[in-house]
């Protein structure tokens, strides 16, 4: 149960790195929606070494 709700983290976490380079193009870097947009990227990777464990490569 907790494995696969981990891998459904895992595949929103996946979907959501996905769509943000759409998003930084409408949105210039300075710019709050730019700002918040790499702020969630920084969020979503670490999330993912955190639910991935200790050693492993976040995008394998």
């Amino acid at each position: 149960m907790l494995t696969r709700k981990i891998d459904r983290a895992l595949d929103a976490m996946a979907a959501c790195k996905d769509r943000v380079p759409a998003l930084r193009e409408i949105y210039r870097a300075d710019s709050p929606e730019g700002l918040a947009l790499g702020h969630l990227m920084d969020a979503v990777e670490r999330a993912q070494q955190a639910l991935q464990g200790p050693g492993a490569r976040v995008g394998e």
